[in-house]
């Protein structure tokens, strides 16, 4: 008997006996269903009008809330004893128009409205043997606080937005706009948890991306109510910084040319640690390494002689693919360097010119026990043209044949690592290494010599004015 249905079945049976008492004429009343709001914290009245010939001083009106499967008493009047009686839920939070009895309004005021509240209550009349009931639909509503928008977090790859509100009921819509009032399209996260009040706090998220619409508004609906808050923020440019195009392509070349040039010479120098050095880049480094530690250099203008082993010519009756042969030393005339050095690296340059025979590279002294004519205990390092071809010779008076043919040669007499350089200056490439034999004598100095010949035929020193630092080369 106490199901929902009995409930519904109550009511029809109850409006099919309230009909046949407006048939009879003995009793008006407002329509026996209506549905109203009421504002949580608020009052609000629940209607219940009765219209009739005759309403005598004993009558008695109950309102009944119908909570799932059982029925609260929620006040009741009592018209014989004059008592009226409450439901302790509802203590204090109602009372009836005892003024306006006769006049038929039996509406009861609830006062301090709860999200508890809602639900149908029906209003029952009873006098004469008759009775009149009313059914009302109580909705529950709050227009909470208005929202508030914060700034969660700001990432390469957007800004994320918060929007909080609380004190809503029924749970709202929450809605997310751009400037021109359109739903965004940023997917959003919303969490509603219900507060001790029974109220909801609303708790919306999303991400804003570049090139969005900078004005963001966090709209809250109460669809109950048909009413609406909103706040509206604009984000500034700050954040995310208009940049053009050409702009953005010029810095993307750049950054690529830095990266490209950093790794080109980081390899470089990787490279120039190693004993066996290929390419042209790796050259070049080596080159104006060498060049970095140019020193300026006379020569002395006494003649002296060196004893020169020189290549021969080929036998007529040879093959002419067979190498030639070394002669018997002979003697040549050398321009004797002023500065010796016994230590660190050096370098000079040396203009030979497009002549055919020239001699120049570097002495080692022994002893300052001259003779007239020749330098004792001493060993050389050169370079030798003859008959368009140049050939190097080392410690031991072997002379290989090597290529080349330009007009200035760069010797770098390197004490540090034990040998001698020469390069093509013009190519700024290694022509030839020759590692020196050390000896264990402090007293041993090595002087640049180039030979000398007649009118404009000798090579000359060539002062080296800018050497190019070599920490330069490596950024």
């Amino acid at each position: 008997m106490g199901s929902p249905f009995w409930w519904l079945t109550a009511i029809h049976i109850l409006t099919f006996q309230h009909r046949s008492c407006l048939i009879t004429g003995q009793l008006i009343s407002s329509p026996p269903i209506s549905s109203i709001i009421g504002i949580i914290r608020e009052s609000v009245v629940l209607p219940c009008h009765v219209v009739a010939d005759n309403i005598p001083e004993v009558f008695s009106v109950q309102w009944i809330f119908h909570e799932q499967s059982q029925k609260i008493t929620v006040s009741r009047y009592d018209g014989k004893n004059k008592m009226e009686k409450q439901d302790e839920r509802y203590q204090g939070r109602t009372e009836f128009f005892h003024s306006e009895f006769r006049a038929g309004n039996m509406s009861l005021h609830l006062k301090n409205v709860r999200s508890s509240d809602k639900g149908s209550y029906a209003c029952v009349v009873s006098f004469n043997d008759t009775y009149h009931d009313v059914l009302i639909e109580l909705h529950v509503a709050a227009r909470g606080g208005v929202p508030s928008i914060f700034l969660r977090s700001h990432m390469k790859q957007g800004i994320s937005l918060t929007c909080h509100a609380v004190g809503w009921f029924p749970k709202p819509e929450v809605i997310w706009l751009d400037g021109q009032g359109h739903v965004r399209k940023e997917l959003s996260t919303t969490k509603m948890t219900m507060m001790p009040a029974g109220l909801y706090s609303v708790v919306t998220s999303m991400n804003l991306n570049p090139g969005s619409d900078m004005e963001v508004a966090c709209r809250i609906v109460n669809n109950l109510l048909n009413t609406t808050s909103e706040s509206r923020v604009l984000i500034s440019d700050i954040f995310f910084p208009s940049i053009s195009k050409w702009l953005i392509t010029f810095l993307v070349i750049l950054c690529l040319s830095m990266v490209l040039i950093s790794t080109v010479f980081s390899k470089l120098r990787s490279n120039h640690k190693k004993t066996v050095r290929s390419g042209q880049l790796k050259a070049e480094l080596d080159f104006w390494e060498a060049r970095s530690h140019a020193v300026p250099i006379t020569v002395d203008p006494d003649c002296r002689v060196l004893e020169l082993q020189v290549p021969g010519t080929p036998d007529v009756e040879s093959s002419a693919s067979e190498p030639a042969g070394p002669n018997a030393p002979s003697t040549v005339p050398v321009l004797l360097g002023k500065e010796g050095f016994a230590a660190g690296k050096h370098y000079w340059e040396v203009e030979v010119g497009q002549q055919h025979d020239w001699v120049l590279g570097v002495l080692r002294e022994k002893g300052r026990e001259e003779e007239e004519g020749t330098l004792p205990g001493e060993d050389f390092w050169a370079l030798h043209r003859s008959q368009g071809e140049i050939f190097s010779s080392k410690g031991d008076h072997r002379i290989a044949k090597q290529q080349a043919g330009n007009s200035v040669i760069g010797v770098l007499l390197d004490l540090e690592e034990g040998q001698v350089n020469f390069y093509d200056a013009e190519q700024m490439g290694v022509m030839v290494r020759m590692p020196l034999r050390l000896g264990k004598e402090p007293a041993e100095m090595f002087y640049p010599f180039l030979s000398k010949r007649e009118g404009t035929l000798t090579p000359l020193i060539r002062p080296v004015l800018t050497p190019v630092p070599l920490k330069l080369l490596e950024i």
